[in-house]
């Protein structure tokens, strides 16, 4: 059975298959490493469930489709990796981001064991190339891995539900409004600079932990959001970051300007189209606070912007538009949309379904890994499971001190939810504490 890919998908392939467009999870297991054969085993009970897994892509009459893959081996897929007692997670993650998927002719994913790096538990981490999947598209893999055995060996809903499910003054809003992007796109108040993308061995992840409830009340504090809240740890931290390096001097000091655009990925998908095959999804540019505001007239400023993003009819125009676009319009717009000029970061906040396990050992945390955009030095991923919640910074290692800017995201999210909280860069960094189990 042949499935065409979407121009999104297109797009995401036509970047090339880096490590860096390689996106997924890092889940933690309470307990002794089962043998690699025994998630094997697992996973082949599983695939009936998940086809796409034994899909890989090719192409045809100038778009690309999905095929069965004649000479599919799920030992391809599946690998075991093991580090020396006292390896730190992000030096795990680190090395994780920076491998290869296999052969480029096979689907596009891979699944490791991960064990030996601390006493007790173990991980097994998924990962797919951004031109198959989304990261809402990971999520129904991993549920469907790792959550309650699925009733039917179909798999649910693989593909979209109708286009149009929103009024038509909705539509035209958020028609309006993609136009602005692009024109934002194409023309920029400010040109970003364009990054040369990393190597693989310059690939690099540092993390950090939080709890819903910091992120909650935070944002319900200030009249805004758990994102809003997340976008304001993220705006201490590049403040705090950047604020040691002249500007112009190198690609740090960008971040010093105000305000920084960050791009953001929203969901196009409806309920019930979880496990819809591909990228469903559209892009929106938020701007950070300017520098130097108090608190309130940072989350203030922020929360505006935010607010205009989901009131304004993105969701459901860019899905109409992808549907009634000729593939190769879609694809020019995507690109420009994507583009590194418009905006030097990109960052995302998906949550994982709670009470996932393996053979009976629960997972106790889940860490996100994210894609580097072509052109952009860094992206910053937020996974949510259970009461627990992850930030994840993937960075070329080339930036100075890229790697401290979990930690710094953390102290900003400690001082923010100080009873009064100064603006960023004013206070000495607090010490990180972790969050519950997930």
């Amino acid at each position: 059975m042949k499935r065409p890919l979407n121009p999104i998908d297109e797009v995401f392939l036509s970047m090339g298959r880096e490590p860096g467009l390689t996106h997924g999870q890092f889940l933690r297991f309470r307990g002794s490493p089962p043998p690699l054969a025994a998630l094997r085993d697992h996973l082949v009970a599983r695939l009936p469930g998940l086809p796409r897994l034994t899909y890989r892509t090719t192409t045809g009459s100038g778009r690309a489709y999905q095929v069965p893959s004649t000479g599919f081996d799920i030992r391809e897929h599946l690998r075991e990796e093991e580090f020396p007692a006292g390896t730190t997670l992000d030096e795990v993650l680190t090395a994780l981001v920076r491998l290869p998927l296999p052969r480029h002719d096979g689907p596009l994913w891979s699944l490791h064991l991960v064990h030996g790096y601390a006493p007790g538990e173990y991980a097994v981490c998924y990962r797919v190339h951004h031109g198959t999947e989304d990261g809402l598209g990971a999520v129904h893999v991993v549920a469907s891995l790792f959550g309650d055995e699925p009733e039917s060996g179909r798999e649910a809903r693989d593909e979209q539900g109708p286009f149009f499910g929103a009024c038509a003054d909705e539509l035209l809003r958020g028609t309006l409004n993609v136009g602005a992007g692009l024109v934002h796109g194409l023309l920029p108040a400010r040109r970003w600079p364009k990054v040369p993308g990393p190597r693989p061995g310059h690939l690099a992840v540092c993390s950090t932990s939080a709890t819903q409830r910091e992120l909650g009340l935070l944002g319900q504090r200030f009249g805004g959001t758990f994102n809003d809240a997340f976008l304001m740890a993220l705006w201490g931290a590049l403040t705090t970051w950047s604020a040691t390096e002249e500007e112009g001097a190198g690609v740090r000091s960008v971040f010093r300007a105000s305000p920084v655009p960050v791009r953001m990925p929203l969901s196009t998908r409806r309920t019930g189209e979880e496990g819809a095959l591909g990228n469903h999804l559209t892009t929106a540019v938020v701007a950070l606070p300017d520098q130097g505001l108090r608190t309130e007239a940072a989350f203030a400023q922020l929360v505006e912007g935010t607010h205009r993003m989901r009131s304004r009819g993105l969701r459901p125009a860019s899905r109409a538009l992808v549907a009634l676009l000729p593939p190769a319009v879609t694809r020019w717009t995507v690109r420009r949309l994507l583009s590194p000029r418009s905006s030097p970061l990109y960052a995302s906040n998906y949550s994982l379904p709670n009470f996932l396990s393996f053979k009976g050992d629960p997972v106790i945390d889940a860490i996100p890994l994210g894609v580097l955009l072509p052109g952009n030095a860094l992206s910053v991923t937020l996974l949510s499971c259970g009461s627990r919640v992850r930030v994840s910074f993937l960075y070329d290692r080339r930036l100075p001190e890229a790697g401290r800017l979990a930690a710094l995201w953390r102290a900003a999210l400690d001082t923010l939810s100080a009873p009064t909280a100064p603006a960023p860069g004013t206070s000495p960094p607090s010490t990180h504490t972790k969050g519950p189990s997930c």
